[in-house]
């Protein structure tokens, strides 16, 4: 490698954390960023302006644009590419869903398309860690035989799919839809064609404790639909499923439907319901090709039997093939290992192309930070900022003058970005329930430490998260920085919640990096980030690989705490 910096493209960028981190290198020009999110690009547009072009939705990406855009750098290809394509787990146990594909996991096929396409010298691709679990799957469908079992050689395993429960018109339906199968039926034509139609009635299943009250609010609303009630099926698959949805009908026009609906209306609506998503699954599975080896009635549920492979499985194999030599075991980095103020495990794919590391192996960065005594914590990342007052309105965000700090550790040094003022110190107003319970909570509580009194809001207390509602603790890291607006995290010792600027710290952006776009949007947006300094690690060790020094790198800045004791 020359004295030239390398070449690099951002997938999925998100705010841009994993930009940053590569950017504080010295050694990286950005070429091009993909995001789809408009705010999020916005945040991006404002903290990179030295990349010229941020591109959408990267199904329609043009990738002989961006490698001809590299001439206008003074080369003629990509380096690196890095990025973490969104990817859910399939969990068969959540049959709430009428979706039974994740278009997510499909975006990871996407990042493999940018790999194949802009053949960079190296790549890093950033997940959960649930990636290597089970549940993080493609289902087999007929167009990836050449690809999946005859190029990689992978060996898909037969599984069964909960499509749903079990009803009236179990044996009828499981019969409709085998002949949907061997005939190849548009399920379209059978299923609900007004979605908010659906969503409205799905919602009024899951009423039944409150149907009074909800029905009041939703009737006016649903009696404009009636007049079209036998149209909004295209075809109806069976009779006797079409005496049922007119009788909901008829059930659902009455002046007194609060007295109506009793056990026998809620059986009826839910079986209809129950049908419906059982359909628009089957019509999902259609559309994608999915190879269905069987379908069964068994055990209160209707099953189907395709074939799923992994989603990692997949990767490391096509990675391979690729050319590319990888990280092994182990996967994960935490972020409290580079000086994050925060215990946050994440799943990093580092490849380097074989020609280039040769018999060398390739491995992730080596923790800055062991010691878990030596951890920074939420105090040394926002502890200065607890008496300056965030805005509730994000009309009233003006630049606050920090306050004087006598001592700086050295995480805070970075984080204060050389600039004077913070802006985004923004929280969300808090109603009166809320505060009742901030006030109960003391730092490392959260929900389940509440009295029963001030739960009485959710309908399942026991099902609720452990990080909702925590207040944090000064004297250790937080847990994952997630959206904490949803999760109504608590500072540490004030009565409110925590600020979009103080979660951007526990994520270690640096006080110049502005946010843009709702108070929601910023919040998702820094829970969805890598934080920079666990980027920028990332990023030093792929350098190595390619031969470029790093003048000032990460161990230089953040150094390890001194060890708490308790003496």
């Amino acid at each position: 490698m020359n004295n030239e910096k390398l070449l690099a493209v951002d997938l999925f960028s998100g705010a841009g954390g994993l930009s940053l981190g590569f950017l504080q290198t010295g050694q990286i020009e950005i070429v091009a960023a993909v995001e789809n999110n408009k705010s999020a690009q916005k945040t991006y547009r404002r903290n990179h302006q030295s990349v010229k072009k941020v591109f959408g939705d990267i199904r329609k990406l043009n990738y002989n644009e961006i490698i001809e855009d590299c001439k206008n750098y003074g080369q003629n290809r990509v380096n690196i590419v890095f990025g973490g394509p969104p990817c859910q787990g399939f969990s068969n146990a959540n049959r709430q869903k009428t979706e039974l594909i994740s278009t997510n996991n499909q975006l990871v096929k996407e990042y493999v398309k940018a790999i194949e396409k802009l053949n960079p010298d190296a790549f890093v691709m950033e997940n959960v860690k649930a990636m290597k679990s089970p549940k993080h799957k493609f289902f087999y469908s007929s167009k990836d035989h050449q690809e999946v079992v005859c190029e990689l050689g992978l060996h898909p395993t037969n599984e069964r799919i909960a499509l749903g429960k079990e009803c009236g018109f179990t044996d009828e339906l499981t019969a409709f839809l085998k002949k949907v199968i061997k005939e190849k039926l548009d399920l379209s034509e059978y299923t609900v064609t007004d979605k908010d139609l659906f969503s409205r009635i799905s919602h009024l299943g899951r009423k039944e404790k409150e149907s009074t009250t909800y029905l009041v609010k939703s009737q006016n609303a649903l009696n404009r639909l009636f007049p079209n009630w036998i149209n909004f099926h295209n075809k109806y698959w069976c009779n006797g499923y079409m005496e049922k949805w007119m009788l909901l009908g008829d059930l659902l026009q009455k002046q007194n439907l609060t007295e109506s609906c009793n056990e026998e209306f809620y059986s009826l609506l839910n079986e209809i319901i129950q049908v419906q998503k059982i359909l628009m699954k089957m019509h999902e599975i259609a559309l994608n090709n999915i190879e269905i080896i069987d379908i069964v009635s068994e055990h209160k549920h209707i099953y189907i039997e395709v074939q799923t492979y992994g989603v990692l499985d997949y990767l490391t194999t096509k990675f391979k093939k690729l050319g590319y030599k990888l990280n092994e075991d182990p996967l994960f980095l935490n972020a409290a290992n580079f000086g994050a103020p925060q215990l946050r495990e994440r799943l990093f794919l580092i490849g380097v192309k074989s020609e280039i590391v040769g018999n060398a192996a390739v491995e992730l960065p080596i923790p800055i930070i062991n010691n878990l005594n030596q951890f920074y914590t939420v105090k040394h990342a926002i502890g200065d900022l607890q008496e300056l007052q965030p805005h509730t309105l994000m009309a009233n965000d003006d630049p606050l003058l920090k306050p004087l700090s006598i001592q700086k550790n050295p995480l805070l040094q970075y984080l204060n970005g050389d600039v004077e003022v913070v802006r985004n110190h923004v929280m969300t107003e808090t109603t009166q329930t809320a505060l009742d319970r901030f006030k109960m909570l003391e730092p490392g509580q959260n929900f389940h430490h509440l009295d029963e009194s001030l739960k009485q809001t959710y309908s399942d207390p026991g099902r609720t998260q452990n990080t909702v509602y925590l207040r944090l603790n000064y004297d250790t890291p937080s847990g994952t920085v997630l959206n904490v607006r949803k999760s109504m995290w608590i500072h540490p010792q004030k009565t409110r919640a925590i600020s979009i600027r103080e979660a951007a710290r526990l994520q270690t952006f640096p006080d110049n990096f502005i946010f843009e776009g709702s108070k929601d949007s910023q919040y998702q947006q820094i829970g969805n980030a890598v934080p920079p300094l666990l980027g920028r690690a990332v990023a030093e060790q792929v350098l190595k690989y390619l031969k470029k020094p790093i003048e000032e790198p990460l161990a230089s800045i953040i150094k390890p705490l001194e060890p708490v004791t308790n003496s």
